[in-house]
This record gives C-alpha cells, sequence and structure tokens, in this order.
C-alpha cells in the first residue's frame, strides 16, 4: 500500500488497479486492496498452483457460517478450534483418521502417522479462495499479459543504467533517469516505424503541419 500511495502522489492518479508477481498476491494484500479506505484496488496477481491439487486445502469447502469444512470426497468436519488472527476469524479442522483411512485419496491427503487429515484456514481464506478461482478465467490470463510487457520494459530500462546513475544529487539522478526513458521510448518508436512500414520524416511533418500521425503501441 504504501507504493500505491507514492505512485498516486509522484503521479497525480488515483490507482484502481495493480498488476504484480505472486510475490504481491499474500491475502494481507488482497485485503488491504479490496478493503481500502479511499477506493478498492484490483489487484490481479497470481497464486501458487498447489502440487496435488486435488488434495489441496482449496479443495476442500468450507461453511464460515456453519464453521464445517467438507473434503473432496465429501467427509466433513466442524471446527475443532476457533481462533482470530488480525482480527479475522481462523478456524481449525481435524477429520477423523477412521474415516482418512477408508478414503481412496488418504496416501496423498493424510501425512500424520496418527491423526487424520487437519486443516486451518488463513485470516483471509476468503480473498485467496476467490482469487484462485479468479486466475483461471480467460479474463485473469488477458489481464495479466499486459504485466509481462511492463517488465520487460523495465528490464530495458535497468540494461540501460536505470540503477546506477553517473550523478550525484537528486536532481541530476532524476536527469539521468528522464534522459534514460526518453531513449529507450525512440527505441520503440523508431521500432515502430520500421515494421509498419511508417516514414518518421512524414509523420513529423504532418505533426508539424498541424495533423497527427498515430503509430500502434
Amino acid at each position: 500500500m504504501p507504493t500505491v500511495d507514492r505512485v498516486e502522489e509522484h503521479a497525480g492518479v488515483e490507482v484502481e488497479r495493480a498488476l504484480g508477481d505472486g510475490a504481491y498476491g499474500s491475502g494481507a494484500n488482497r485485503a488491504a486492496c479490496a478493503e481500502r479506505t479511499e477506493a478498492p484496488i484490483d489487484l490481479v496477481s497470481p497464486l501458487r498452483r498447489p502440487a496435488d491439487p486435488e488434495v489441496d486445502k482449496s479443495a476442500f469447502a468450507i461453511d464460515w457460517e456453519a464453521q464445517s469444512a467438507t473434503c473432496p470426497t465429501g467427509q466433513a468436519a466442524y471446527a475443532s478450534a476457533i481462533l482470530e488472527q488480525a482480527g479475522r476469524l481462523v478456524l481449525k479442522f481435524a477429520f477423523p483418521r477412521p474415516d482418512c483411512e477408508t478414503c481412496r485419496l488418504f496416501d496423498r491427503c493424510v501425512h500424520s502417522k496418527e491423526n487424520g487429515r487437519s486443516l486451518t484456514t488463513s485470516p483471509y481464506e476468503t480473498y485467496l479462495r476467490a482469487a484462485r478461482d479468479r486466475q483461471e478465467t480467460e479474463a485473469f490470463q488477458l489481464l495479466y499479459r499486459k504485466r509481462c510487457r511492463v517488465e520487460g520494459k523495465q528490464s530495458e530500462l535497468v540494461s540501460h543504467g536505470l540503477r546506477e546513475t553517473r550523478y550525484l544529487g537528486e536532481d541530476k539522478r532524476q536527469f539521468q533517469r528522464l534522459w534514460t526513458a526518453a531513449a529507450v521510448n525512440l527505441k520503440r518508436l523508431f521500432k515502430l516505424a520500421e515494421t509498419r512500414k511508417v516514414s518518421l520524416e512524414t509523420a513529423l511533418r504532418s505533426l508539424n503541419a498541424g495533423q497527427r500521425q498515430t503509430l500502434p503501441a
């Protein structure tokens, strides 16, 4: 959230959506974005895919009102402990060992040698489950592709010395950063002109004459 605040202050904009890699997709960040007082932020960030989805915690249905959990094969258990973390409800479940031993998923699901499957919800469980469902949609995939383009451009800026300025003093450092960005923009402009067979000289003349010629992004 401090990063969002800095961007809004520096650029004079209101952030409505943030794209980040998995490191930014924690439950705490998702809750902070969704519950932001000023305006909610749509956090587009993937979650790690479980090694064995069929027995992962996300495969268990949680009924918060009844405080019960149902496993992938239909066995139910009620909360054995009710805790509070970060001001939010946390439920612990313990499935009976005899029920687990008769299950076809027993060897993959239960790792204890004495007890049945246990399960503890996250304080941000509802946000994490909603995010996991969302990332399977086509709409999420289309949105998240934009991040790859941004990452590539940031990598190019770094390769031109964005993180290692030659000067002392913030004003001079910022001056070099702006010139670096201008050079990268010019490279992109030349590339677009070359691939789309557009004459930059003609485009500049049209611009000087009060006309606009737009190059596709």
